[in-house]
């Protein structure tokens, strides 16, 4: 469980970094694309933290509840973005579409991560890792 809390802890912390950065150079202008990135590493984030938190509590994370978390979020910051007067691209579906996309595969990506690491986990004694 604790190989959850500090591959979630780091992927957060970079994803941050690279947000700070990238709206400071404007890169998010400069390389669309790594929207993509980012949509994909926050959902993957939102997957591991839901699984650490769930294992946490000691109670089952499934793979559709983390697919409805990852749902869930993702439609939050598609409004978010909406309501907050984010500016928005002409190609509007496209783009959120491509975001939800992303988003999903990430959310997908981060609860298999997550899954291998909790069962070797289990199949690892305390002490010897």
């Amino acid at each position: 469980m604790r190989h959850i809390f500090f591959i979630q802890a780091f992927l957060i912390a970079l994803i941050g970094a690279i947000h700070i950065i990238a709206l400071k150079l404007y890169l998010y202008w400069l390389f669309p694309w790594l929207d993509v990135f980012m949509h994909f590493g926050g959902a993957m984030w939102v997957a591991l933290a839901a699984m650490w938190l769930f294992s946490s509590v000691h109670r089952k994370l499934t793979f559709m509840r983390v697919l409805l978390i990852i749902i869930a979020v993702s439609v939050g910051w598609e409004l978010f973005e909406l309501w907050g007067g984010i500016p928005r691209e002409a190609n509007f579906a496209f783009d959120t579409s491509l975001d939800l996309l992303m988003d999903v595969l990430g959310g997908i990506t981060g609860y298999a991560v997550g899954k291998y690491l909790l069962s070797r986990d289990k199949i690892i004694p305390h002490g010897t890792a």
